[in-house]
């Protein structure tokens, strides 16, 4: 054998063992880090490469990587950080599912810090939805929700730049900002004609995700908890909040799950765990074991009398961790649920940082099933009992005149001209407002002033007045025999 071709060998051997410790070096890249609010094993690595394919598509990989960074104009952009990034957000991407995220280190505090409740933003949660960002529901006293964000909606544009197949991650981005500074979205509502545009000052995000008060009637002390979304603080505030009502003696208790986008697994869990003495609560089923899980009722943590009427209320911005606790209520026929079908939003997701730079991958692992086996992804839960609110019922050319007119000073400008209002401005005022082209019932009215007249001040705990989902489920606990359900206990999933 001459010298050239011991020398080729050589080469060869060489080039092999520096392309294993490149395979090593990136899984550890792409496989490691400390993994947020789950308990998967940090170390795993990929399991049973599934063919040959794996080492040429790398090679591709690799060569694209070379390519531009050796021959595109701008050298700018061609940073190992900038195409690192960028192919760790393709392959996010490239699973089609909107919530498995890349975030930048920025974004992954904002992240980090929402969980724990405080965030900068107009305090919005969004989904994709035909290539679309959809409002999952707006967080109540926040920007968006004072500035009439209705589950549903569809953020068009965001400063004049159309989301079509934005992902989610890139449109939060654009969202949040520092207090005081603005942002104008483009929105497509159904049941409006014409798409809109609203301009919403940020602020910072200071949640209680937690609120209470009784609700008095004729015969009945009727315990109210409203539950804005799924922290980490929450499950103990629930906790507390609800042992003070436990301890003012309540005939029956509402739980408001309106507009509340979800949260952390384990805060729902913990909570529902109050209700149920045994049992299965929810199951999530991914592809590896890891990603299986059950969480049963345990009588430790059961703290509320199973014999307590009880009522759930939802609508179509209730969501997630929101779905969950719907799910172990209805199957086991704890309480009767009020309101509107639920969002549809089934699955579960880990997060993944990266020790390097603090970055993280949001990803779905697993869907989640209620005790009777419902995976409710996409499909969302029916209530007991259906109750609309009345502004969803008003008429097409009414729902356009509230957006036109909220786009306007007139309210502000009534308001202002009359310090009591009685019962013939109010009459003299819809009809100026028929001349001017907006068409409002008298209810709309007099809500609209109601939001005027509160507009500097944390809203109540609870408004009867405009709120007919609450009346109803205040008559079902005053009928509770009517309504109520056998309990039922589910041993083991489906």
């Amino acid at each position: 054998m001459n010298f050239a071709k011991k020398y080729s060998i050589f080469l060869t051997f060489v080039a092999g063992i520096f392309l294993g410790l490149l395979l090593i070096a990136v899984n550890k890249t792409f496989f490691s880090g400390s993994l947020l609010y789950s308990q998967a094993n940090p170390t795993n690595t990929i399991q049973n490469i599934e063919d040959d394919n794996y080492f040429k598509y790398y090679k591709m990989f690799t060569d694209a990587y070379k390519i531009l960074k050796r021959e595109f104009f701008d050298s700018k952009k061609t940073t190992a950080k900038n195409l690192l990034y960028g192919a760790i957000k393709g392959m996010l991407e490239s699973l089609e599912d909107p919530y498995s995220i890349y975030m930048e280190p920025e974004f992954a505090k904002e992240f980090n810090t929402e969980m724990s409740g405080n965030f900068s933003g107009v305090g919005l949660q969004i989904d994709l939805r035909d290539g679309w960002p959809t409002v999952i529901s707006p967080l109540e006293d926040t920007p968006a929700w004072k500035a009439g964000i209705k589950p549903g909606d569809k953020i068009i544009e965001v400063e004049g730049i159309s989301t079509k197949n934005t992902p989610v991650s890139e449109i939060r981005d654009k969202l949040r900002g520092n207090p005081g500074t603005k942002v104008t979205i483009t929105i497509s509502r159904e049941g409006i004609k014409e798409p809109f545009k609203i301009t919403i000052t940020r602020e910072v995000i200071k949640l209680k995700t937690v609120k209470t008060d009784i609700i008095p009637t004729k015969n009945k002390k009727i315990g109210y908890l409203k539950l804005i979304e799924f922290t980490l603080p929450t499950a103990e505030d629930f906790k507390k909040e609800l042992s003070t009502l436990l301890d003012k003696k309540i005939d029956g208790l509402i739980i408001d799950l309106r507009y509340n986008p979800g949260g952390l697994i384990t805060s729902v869990a913990k909570i529902s765990d109050y209700f149920h003495n045994e049992g299965l609560i929810v199951y999530t089923r991914g592809k590896t074991e890891e990603n299986n899980s059950e969480y049963y009722a345990s009588p430790d943590d059961t703290f509320v009398p199973l014999t307590l009427p009880l009522v759930v209320l939802v609508n179509e911005g209730s969501a997630s961790a929101s779905e969950i606790f719907t799910g172990s209520i209805k199957d086991t026929g704890r309480g009767i649920i009020v309101g509107t079908k639920t969002f549809g939003k089934g699955s579960v997701q880990k997060t993944f940082q990266f020790q390097e730079d603090g970055s993280m991958i949001k990803y779905t692992v697993a869907r989640y099933f209620t005790p009777s086996g419902k995976c409710i992804d996409r499909e969302g839960i029916e209530p007991d009992i259906t109750e609309v609110m009345w502004f969803d019922k008003l008429s097409e050319d009414e729902k356009k005149s509230i957006i036109d007119i909220n786009n306007t000073n007139i309210i502000s400008e009534f308001v202002k001209k009359n310090k009591e209002i009685t019962e013939e401005k109010k009459k003299d005022f819809i009809l100026n407002l028929e001349k001017q082209g907006y068409k409002i019932s008298r209810i709309t009215l007099d809500y609209m002033l109601w939001v005027k007249k509160i507009e500097n001040n944390l809203p109540p705990v609870y408004n009867l007045e405009f709120d007919n989902q609450l009346t109803k489920a205040i008559e079902v606990l005053e009928n509770y025999n009517k309504y109520k359900k056998n309990y039922k206990i589910y041993k083991e999933p489906k």
